[in-house]
């Protein structure tokens, strides 16, 4: 193709709504006539896998279906719609091996639905993923399990035997030594990365949708004025709120559970010795409880988490009726990335504007929510520290979505 041509995820703002989309190979000269576009090697594609995968439980020749996490653009043409699909198969699975030796997993991408029913051939493997360190990723795009310590694998047996689920009580008299497997090659369900195309990809006679023609949100309600934090019973402040929903409590509930994410367990004895033994197996915990903050003197009327790697990691979000009667929520967005044991806490990622958004593309890629606009809430938080001390940094901006009719899961 003639002319120059430029290349890069941008973000495009159609009529005040934020898109997350792919510019592909613009030319800066006009076309006189649709002609095959051609996106290079290289180019690195956003993606969310839909489904949990293993290696040595997954087997070489499974399916993989994962979605893209924006429109593909070009010319300032829709020319795929956003959170599309991307297909591939595996073809390398091995499971951890004895004495600490790693799974892997390799899967070829090879089709891209450029819009509903279109597909065209790619090639293209994983390049990143959320909780795989880069040296875990060959060039090849596989994918290695976690790394194990030597302190993890030599443990004296009957203590931490039972609290991993990889581990393979292999036995010398004195309990001493266990032989355990490496960890697997793991994928979680919601778990986002990216691909990187190993072959140019050809477009051709792709249909060109104006983006405004998606359609207009209207301008968000009249807020009332209220204090955007949450709060400790005795009233200390604790996380901002980031989050502003419109719709109703169903809607709500649908529009989280098409984004994969789960309604947190209330705190029950069994929920948290769930959650315990979880973090001692150093797996996940899906939808343990949440702690109990307020707003407006009144705890969460809701909660939702997305699970990590391990009970340690987790995106969670707590929310409250804003106005129940004219479908008006507000939310607390934050991510957990450790444990405070001496406070039996969770330490918090201070940077909670980047939860905030995730949850926003995830309610977007699962259809049932759209984002409206950011805004700024008088009395915002920008910078602060929450009852444990935690550092808590933000822009002061609250992401305002409506939720869309969705049948429930």
């Amino acid at each position: 193709m003639g002319g120059m041509l430029r290349i890069g995820w941008t973000v495009l703002r159609a009529h005040g709504r934020a898109l997350s989309l792919l510019s592909v190979l613009s030319p800066l000269s006009a076309r006189s006539a649709r002609l095959p576009s051609v996106v290079p090697p290289g180019t690195h594609l956003p993606i969310r896998f839909l489904y949990p995968l293993a290696s040595g439980r997954d087997t070489v020749g499974t399916r993989v279906l994962v979605q893209t996490m924006g429109a593909l653009v070009q010319d300032s043409c829709v020319v795929g719609p956003a959170f599309t699909q991307v297909q591939g198969r595996v073809t390398l699975s091995r499971g951890g091996r004895r004495f600490g030796g790693r799974g892997e997993i390799r899967i070829a991408f090879d089709s891209l639905e450029v819009r509903r029913g279109a597909w065209v051939p790619l090639a293209a493997v994983l390049d990143t993923l959320e909780y795989a360190p880069p040296g875990d990723i060959g060039p090849s795009g596989t994918l290695y399990g976690r790394h194990a310590s030597i302190g993890k694998r030599l443990v004296p047996a009957g203590l931490l035997g039972v609290a991993d689920v990889d581990v393979i009580p292999a036995a010398l008299l004195g309990g001493y030594l266990i032989a355990r497997r490496g960890p697997r090659a793991t994928i979680l369900a919601g778990e986002v990365g990216g691909l990187r195309l190993e072959a140019p990809l050809v477009l051709r006679d792709a249909a060109c949708t104006p983006p405004a023609a998606d359609g207009d949100l209207t301008a968000p309600p009249h807020l009332p004025r209220f204090t955007p934090r949450s709060d400790t019973k005795s009233g200390v402040p604790w996380d901002p709120v980031n989050l502003i929903f419109l719709g109703t409590s169903a809607a709500l509930d649908a529009a989280f559970a098409h984004a994969g994410w789960r309604p947190a367990h209330p705190h029950t004895t069994g929920a948290v010795v769930e959650e315990v033994l979880a973090a001692l197996a150093d797996r996940p915990a899906v939808a343990a409880p949440v702690s109990t903050e307020y707003f407006a003197g009144r705890p969460q009327d809701a909660a939702f988490e997305l699970a990590g790697p391990n009970a340690r990691i987790r995106h969670h979000v707590r929310v409250w009726a804003l106005d129940s009667l004219a479908g008006l929520w507000v939310g607390a967005a934050t991510k957990d990335v450790g444990i405070i044991v001496t406070k039996r806490t969770h330490r918090i990622s201070p940077r909670v504007d980047l939860e905030r958004d995730r949850i926003v593309r995830d309610l977007e890629a699962g259809g049932c929510a759209d984002l409206v606009r950011y805004v700024r809430l008088p009395g915002a938080l920008t910078r602060g520290r929450g009852p444990e001390g935690q550092l808590m940094v933000s822009d002061g901006r609250a992401a305002v979505v409506r939720l869309k009719a969705c049948d429930p899961l």
